[in-house]
């Protein structure tokens, strides 16, 4: 199962976000929830100090190199073959463990600049929500705009939200009693960049990375 994207080609800089409930069957889903689960990559974030506490690993890589992405991370394939955008050339995949009476603070998604301080954001980020833990407070994603609140999101497992990489955002403390992984709110990550091929030589055309540093 899939969904047409609202924007490709031509991104559609008006809309803020799109969210598509039951994107994926059950079955899929729950793949890429033990995928990430049973990874022996999965460690303490190593993203910016917004992330501090959350759990999680990284990979960066060009379009060129995504049969190897989905060659070493088959469950992830049916949420790559949806969420990317055809008119991006670089993205940073990653799966993002948030565990009870942890969140996220306001930020943006610059991932990218950790290669080149001159790569911008991102066009696009797409957010597939894998694990919900229930009952569940908070967990909720706050989107802003010029300062000005334009979504907030409580979290559905299953359904894919993709929104501009202009906004500024953040995931509300999760209360969902369980401090376990196994229990964490669960999302799968990806921002969809266009680098000029001028600055695009600084990123790798594959990189794991985790907090550790690089990884094989």
């Amino acid at each position: 199962m899939s969904f047409q994207l609202p924007w490709d080609g031509a991104f559609r800089l008006q809309q803020f976000v799109h969210r598509t409930s039951e994107a994926f069957p059950a079955a899929t889903v729950e793949s890429i929830r033990q995928a990430i689960l049973t990874s022996p990559l999965l460690d303490e974030n190593h993203l910016t100090d917004q992330f501090v506490g959350s759990y999680g690993f990284s990979i960066s890589f060009w379009r060129e190199s995504l049969p190897e992405v989905k060659e070493r991370f088959p469950a992830f394939v049916p949420f790559l073959d949806t969420a990317l955008l055809t008119s991006c050339n670089v993205f940073l995949l990653n799966p993002l463990l948030i565990q009870n009476g942890r969140g996220v603070s306001t930020h943006l998604d610059r991932s990218l600049i950790f290669y080149d301080g001159r790569i911008g954001g991102p066009v696009a980020v797409s957010v597939l929500y894998v694990q919900v833990p229930q009952p569940l407070a908070g967990g909720e994603l706050r989107l802003y705009h010029r300062g000005r609140q334009v979504e907030a999101l409580s979290p559905m497992q299953g359904s894919l939200v993709m929104f501009r990489g202009d906004l500024v955002h953040e995931v509300v403390s999760v209360s969902a009693g369980a401090p376990a992984l196994s229990a964490a709110r669960i999302s799968l990550v990806v921002e969809q960049y266009r680098v000029p091929e001028s600055l695009r030589t600084a990123v790798p055309r594959i990189e794991l990375r985790a907090r550790g540093g690089v990884l094989e």
